[in-house]
């Protein structure tokens, strides 16, 4: 039984330490990969607020021109009367 033991033991050291590289290449590639996607979605963000701040600013711009007509209407209906 012991020699057994002593031929299956660093066989399954082996067998058992693949698996410990396999893993913690496995690992590191998730890292790169969530790391990647992590910036991703910074970036993403990043331009959807510079969206919004532009998206803001013709808001404005509309409200601006709405209440620019909406004056020269009371203008024109007072000149009217």
């Amino acid at each position: 039984m012991s020699f057994q033991a002593a031929y299956a033991a660093p066989i399954i050291m082996m067998s058992q330490n693949r698996q410990a590289d396999k893993d913690r290449l496995m690992a590191e590639h998730d890292f790169e990969i969530n790391t990647k996607a992590e910036q991703e979605v910074k970036s993403i963000m990043e331009h959807l607020e510079q969206q919004d701040e532009v998206m803001i600013d013709i808001l404005r711009r509309l409200e601006a021109q709405h209440e620019a007509l909406l004056a020269r209407g009371a203008i024109n209906a007072q000149g009217r009367a």
